[in-house]
């Protein structure tokens, strides 16, 4: 149960606390916020796109398939590189690639993404060690370079990705970071489960929003909002988030989900998993 849910389940059985709402509707009418067509009015401005991944089903990989967006398989390398490492020296596992060759929902200076991972160390946060988000900002596709994959590692599925176009807002745990008049209006609307009334305009506006494997948008958490910050305070923009996928063979704990966050000023990324 999620931390709203935990936070308002089993209300009816305590005192209301009217305090707490009156402060909201005493806001918002001040806004002249009261009704369901004005939460609708507050969550449409930020609806934003993302990029769904739809891993296929696992595939004999082609010759070139360093140059193609897939889980799994042989990842991309230049001359001059090496299989990479976790900070102790062990060899980090290849999960997935993915070229910004169509109109994909990655920043423009970007070339390509790779995500690598220890599934012995299995990292939870950016301070672990264990994970990588490889970067190219540039590719040079007549410097490429095969590299055998380590000894140690079984030979992973190869899955190539489909790419579609979707619309994408902020959960429930969420909203309050990216609108927090629709938060308190979602309050008022209906006191003993304020996510249902979000919920429906989310439904109304995108459709019901699943876990998923994406690139841009919102994050959708598992066990609650944990969007990092940049060195100004601002919000990191999710740059992916990878679902357990039975495809590639991916089980993130309990079926949970990875999600890395990137600064285009500064470079940083940031790493968290959630599960179940």
């Amino acid at each position: 149960m999620s931390f709203w849910k935990k936070l308002f389940s089993g209300k009816k059985d305590k005192p209301k606390t009217e305090s707490h709402f009156d402060k909201y509707r005493n806001e918002l009418n001040e806004l002249n916020l009261k009704t369901i067509s004005d939460l609708e009015n507050l969550v449409k401005p930020i609806i934003t796109i993302a990029t769904r991944l739809e891993v296929l089903s696992a595939s004999r990989p082609p010759e070139n398939s360093q140059l193609i967006s897939h889980f799994g398989g042989q990842p991309y390398f230049e001359k001059g590189e090496l299989w990479p490492k976790s900070k102790n020296g062990k060899n980090l596992e290849f999960i997935f690639q993915v070229f910004n060759y169509t109109d994909l929902q990655l920043p423009q200076n970007i070339e390509l993404i790779q995500f690598y991972y220890d599934w012995d160390e299995f990292p939870w946060d950016t301070v672990n060690d264990g994970w990588l988000v490889k970067i190219y900002k540039k590719i040079e596709k007549e410097n490429v370079k095969f590299i055998d994959k380590p000894s140690e590692f079984e030979r992973s599925k190869y899955c190539e990705i489909k790419f579609s176009s979707t619309k994408s807002l902020p959960d429930w745990e969420g909203i309050d970071l990216h609108c927090n008049d629709a938060s308190k209006l979602s309050c008022i609307l209906n006191e003993d489960e304020p996510w249902d009334s979000y919920d429906q305009i989310v439904t109304k506006l995108i459709g019901e929003q699943d876990y998923q494997s994406q690139l841009g948008g919102y994050p959708k958490w598992v066990q609650g909002e944990s969007t990092p910050k940049d060195t100004e305070g601002n919000s990191m923009k999710l740059l992916f988030q990878i679902d357990s996928e039975d495809n590639a063979g991916l089980m993130w704990g309990d079926v949970g989900l990875i999600y890395v966050f990137y600064d285009e000023k500064s470079g940083r990324t940031e790493f968290t998993l959630q599960c179940h």
